[in-house]
């Protein structure tokens, strides 16, 4: 089934709004229709669909690359917000939500079928290059396509990444801190107070169902 979030940024943006606003609907009131989603939960997501509309009301007009990756990154953002929201709140089979709601929300009825996803079994390539002033490009490569596309039932990519200082021993990937990310490059930006030490970086696919593969070998950067 297509990625009901894989849509050119204006749709995204209307189903991200839809999303919040019948959720409101549904949950206001002196006697709400939806009482399983806590308030905290909710405002969690309009702070996420916030940062998501201002990174996105910049490219709407003439703008620069700069712009660009700052709405992606944020889109990435957004949509790491919507997912386990809709799946633990508005997919939940025992809540109020039934398929009629889904379907209004632009929200796809789950298939009755069993999926099964596998788990990645392909290491990926972890390229990690400098690409500004304190700043890095960090790609997973296909090892069997040679290129940045995914293998297929591949959802997206975990980043691990870890800053020490020089004389600090590298750990392993699966210790380091890590994020999710559909796209297969992603940019970190370092301060000052870091510069001059050595970032770890490594990458691992994840299929639909968060399941992890194996991790990439280690690649280390001085941040300058």
């Amino acid at each position: 089934m297509q990625d009901y979030l894989n849509l050119p940024d204006g749709h995204f943006d209307d189903i991200f709004n839809i999303i919040i606003e019948y959720t409101d609907k549904k949950c206001d009131g002196a006697t709400p229709e939806w009482t399983h989603i806590p308030a905290e939960r909710r405002a969690e997501l309009k702070t996420a669909y916030t940062a998501w509309y201002a990174a996105y009301t910049k490219t709407i007009g003439p703008h620069t690359p700069v712009d660009t990756e700052a709405k992606n990154e944020a889109k990435d953002a957004a949509k790491a917000k919507i997912r386990p929201f809709v799946n633990l709140f508005l997919r939940d089979d025992q809540s109020a939500v039934t398929d009629m709601d889904r379907t209004a929300m632009s929200i796809p009825n789950r298939d009755k079928k069993p999926t099964h996803h596998p788990v990645p079994d392909i290491k990926p390539e972890t390229e990690a290059v400098p690409s500004g002033k304190g700043r890095h490009t960090v790609i997973a490569m296909n090892t069997q396509t040679k290129s940045k596309k995914k293998p297929a039932l591949v959802s997206g990519v975990a980043f691990a990444h870890r800053v020490r200082n020089l004389d600090e021993p590298k750990i392993a990937a699966q210790d380091m801190p890590s994020d999710f990310q559909l796209r297969t490059a992603r940019y970190f930006q370092w301060t000052e107070e870091q510069y001059g030490k050595i970032v770890d970086y490594a990458t691992a696919y994840e299929n639909e169902g968060g399941k992890r593969g194996p991790w990439s070998d280690i690649v280390s950067v001085i941040i300058a």
